[in-house]
């Protein structure tokens, strides 16, 4: 099998005043959900030195594909609805190749 991730997406969120604990417990989740999907080789949930408050999520996919069929999960969506309420602004999301 191959272990190295054709795509990586990255999605920045941005919380609500107040709400960034709850934003990142939904995105370890999130993240948790990914870990077991299958073509997904790691998935987690990180800051960045640009700003402190936005919380990535980052996984890791054999291909877009595999990305695309959890993102399309009833269980998934669910807790992409919970985000909804809960940030400042729609996620940036990016969607990295390989070259």
């Amino acid at each position: 099998m191959n272990e190295h991730a054709g795509v990586v997406r990255l999605v920045r969120h941005d919380p609500g005043t107040g709400r960034r604990d709850e934003v990142a417990g939904v995105l370890k989740a999130m993240a948790e959900a990914a870990r077991d999907a299958p073509g997904c080789f790691g998935a987690q949930v990180a800051t960045s030195d640009r700003d402190g408050e936005t919380l990535v999520l980052i996984s890791r996919w054999e291909s877009a594909e595999a990305m695309n069929h959890f993102g399309d999960d009833p269980g998934f969506a669910s807790l992409r609805d919970q985000l909804k309420e809960s940030v400042s602004k729609q996620p940036d999301v990016e969607v990295l190749t390989t070259a």
